[in-house]
């Protein structure tokens, strides 16, 4: 057993070591390493390296997930731009039609100042500034005007002008300033033509052509224009139209 001096020695003893102990922990800090151990200081080169890698690597993944947000951005804005480069073209398209229209109502030439005049003009021998000339006839109208002679081989006849793929055009009042010579245009070989070839033309359709086709291979040879009202699908009005275009050369 201690006595009560010794028991006063050991309490003062555990209160000095209490006292040692909790100055310690109350001033060192994690990761606060001493300077002068080498050990500590190279531990803590290596664990802000650490730090500075894992803040780079972050940053590089920001970087990388903005670049991606840009690029939707981007290609958001790329759509935007070419829908509304096609609204505007639309709109331009529009007002130079309605202008165009305008112009012709009134007779002014779109491309000059000149005015317009009356004349006569042969269709198969003409151009669009030519036709851009009469009175009531613009660009839009010149171009329909040579394309459908085109498709046609030229024309046999100014009436061909009302025919129901120029219909839209109203060119009824205009007929007294063309003319059209037959033996310009171009014909179709019925002897020797294939359906494909025959279903350019605006006055064949391609089952009247395969009908055709058809009743020359099983007769070999077709001698006039008669013999097309053997063909059922042809029409005594589409014979009529097709007159001037067919050839029956061998």
């Amino acid at each position: 057993m201690l006595d009560h001096g010794q028991r006063i020695a050991a309490l003062i003893l555990f209160a000095i070591a209490l006292t040692a102990w909790l100055v310690v922990a109350i001033r060192w800090q994690p990761g606060a390493i001493p300077p002068s151990d080498p050990y500590w200081a190279e531990a803590d080169s290596l664990r802000h390296l650490s730090d500075s890698l894992r803040r780079d690597s972050l940053r590089r993944v920001r970087e990388a997930r903005w670049e991606q947000k840009k690029d939707s951005f981007r290609r958001v804005d790329d759509a935007r731009f070419a829908r509304w480069a096609q609204e505007r073209q639309l709109r331009y398209d529009s007002a130079r039609l309605a202008d165009s229209l305008w112009r012709d109502s009134v007779g002014w030439h779109y491309a000059s100042s000149q005015r317009k005049i009356d004349t006569i003009l042969d269709l198969n021998h003409t151009d669009t500034s030519q036709l851009r000339l009469i009175r009531g006839i613009g660009a839009y109208k010149a171009r329909r005007i040579m394309r459908y002679g085109q498709l046609l081989g030229g024309y046999c006849s100014p009436a061909q002008l009302l025919d129901a793929e120029m219909a839209d055009l109203q060119l009824d009042t205009l007929l007294r300033f063309f003319t059209a010579d037959p033996r310009d245009v171009q014909r179709i070989a019925v002897n020797r033509c294939r359906p494909e070839q025959m279903t350019r033309h605006p006055y064949l359709r391609f089952t009247q052509a395969k009908a055709l086709y058809e009743y020359r291979r099983a007769h070999v040879h077709i001698d006039s224009i008669a013999e097309l009202r053997n063909v059922r699908e042809l029409t005594e009005e589409d014979i009529n139209r097709l007159a001037p275009y067919l050839s029956f050369a061998p």
